[in-house]
């Protein structure tokens, strides 16, 4: 018996050589089609921030790529004036309080409201106007000393009381913090050294102040702030943090009280949002959708953070079709995007429960945990609950009951305040990660306005933004 190829090698004939796909009959030696390669990833611009041409990739999509990566940028703070939406009023008040009061100043509200994109406008503005600016962020292991005295090395000698300007000293560059103890000093040493300086203002902003774990160091700067009040220095310090109130990033100082200013940082509302998306169009020459800045609105809940990562990833899936107009689609596929990421930061076992949570038993209850917890600080009670869930549901006692036996799988904390029990996720990311899931199966039901009655018509809620 006798076998053809591909069981042997070994042909009797040319004529026993089967036709392979992609080779014409009788021609033998014809070469196999070429197999379409994959592009190879690549960066979209260089370390010069200048986009690159690619060969398949139209001009205009690529410079409209790079504007949308500059404009919305979700994870660095706004530092450029121009990308700066909304906020004014607030950027109004922060100033009002330093050059109007001399106050101090303290800016606090939810994570990624956007409190240090403010304080960065602010120091753009302040050092247009010949304030000295000087920014530090604090950390677990701040320390008193070490961060005042490299904020008074921004200060020059030059605008100490003592130095005169044609000093040695003064003409070498020497900075204030040369005038400060060696080692360890503490809030009085540095008032008595911040009330001689003349010449010119001085801002000190200490950012991330809720990252403090040093009750030492948060008790100075309160004195430090009452002693540059009392002997009227021309320095005055901005203090900016995660906090649900003005005492619990300060502490308790009723001492200082007069001596600041108290700045709760809202959420954006739905023109400012708009406004964020019409400067994005005019710098990235692409057109978003009337529709998707509404639905951006109610998805991001006021957060600039949220608002920012939706139009940077729908933006940019569009322009990855080809396309220079961002609908809903590319909203869609945003939001997927968005939970994706933040699922990558939590742990498996979370994203686990969470799922499990929602599929299971409690979906009624899920989406009521989900929407009561979307307040500003995160706390929720078990009536806010049961408002949210249809009659047949239990009533109040039924969702105490589920509470307390889905706390420890949910990561809920509780207290007891004014006689009422209330809760709230432990990591504070995860009411919006239930948020983001309630409203992608509203989005895609087109259903998530009627989560939002009051605001389901944006013609009647929203003023006309330019888009030029």
């Amino acid at each position: 018996m006798r076998f053809l190829w591909p069981f042997s090698r070994k042909q009797e004939s040319e004529e026993d050589l089967p036709i392979l796909p992609g080779y014409a009959a009788g021609a033998r030696d014809a070469v196999a089609p070429a197999r379409t390669r994959p592009e190879f990833p690549s960066f979209r611009a260089s370390a010069l921030d200048r986009p690159l041409e690619r060969k398949r990739e139209r001009r205009e999509i690529t410079q409209a790529r790079f504007a949308i990566m500059n404009m919305f940028t979700p994870t660095q703070p706004v530092t450029d004036r121009a990308s700066f939406a909304g906020r004014l009023g607030m950027l109004g008040k922060l100033i009002s309080s330093i050059e109007g009061q001399r106050s101090h100043v303290v800016l606090y509200g939810e994570r990624g409201i956007g409190k240090t994109s403010l304080l960065h406008v602010l120091t753009d503005v302040a050092r247009e106007s010949s304030y000295i600016v000087s920014y530090a962020t604090c950390g677990v292991s701040s320390d008193f000393s070490e961060t005042f005295r490299a904020v008074l090395e921004d200060v020059p000698l030059l605008f100490h009381r003592g130095v005169a300007p044609n000093a040695g000293e003064a003409e070498s560059g020497g900075s204030l913090a040369e005038r400060l103890p060696a080692g360890k000093f503490g809030a009085r040493e540095l008032a008595d050294l911040c009330s001689e300086i003349v010449g010119t203002r001085v801002i000190i902003i200490l950012d991330e102040y809720d990252r403090l774990t040093d009750s030492s160091f948060r008790q100075a700067v309160a004195e430090l702030m009452k002693n540059l009040s009392d002997r009227a220095a021309r320095v005055q310090i901005v203090i900016a943090g995660v906090a649900p109130d003005l005492q619990e990033l300060l502490g308790y100082a009723p001492s200082i009280r007069r001596n600041i200013i108290g700045l709760p940082m809202p959420r954006l509302q739905e023109s400012e949002i708009q406004e964020m998306i019409a400067i994005g169009e005019a710098s990235a020459g692409v057109r978003f959708d009337p529709k998707f800045g509404h639905l951006v609105s109610l998805l991001a809940l006021g957060s600039p953070y949220l608002a920012r990562l939706l139009c940077h990833h729908a933006g940019i899936e569009a322009l990855d079709q080809g396309r220079l107009t961002v609908d809903v689609s590319h909203l869609r596929g945003a939001l997927d995007t968005v939970i994706t990421e933040a699922e990558g930061r939590m742990s498996p076992r979370t994203v686990a429960d969470m799922q499990r949570f929602r599929s299971g038993s409690y979906p009624q209850l899920f989406t009521a945990i989900g929407e009561a917890s979307r307040s500003a600080d995160g706390w929720f009670t078990i009536d806010e609950v049961a408002a949210l869930l249809p009659d047949s549901a239990g009533g109040a006692a039924h969702v105490q009951s589920e509470l307390q036996s889905l706390g420890s799988m949910l990561g809920l904390e509780t207290e007891v305040e004014d006689g009422e029990q209330r809760f709230r996720f432990r990591d504070d990311s995860l009411p919006i990660y239930l948020w983001l899931l309630i409203a992608r199966d509203r989005l895609n039901s087109g259903k998530l306005e009627t989560a939002f009655p009051e605001r389901a018509d944006p013609g009647k809620t929203v003023p006309a933004v330019s888009r030029a």
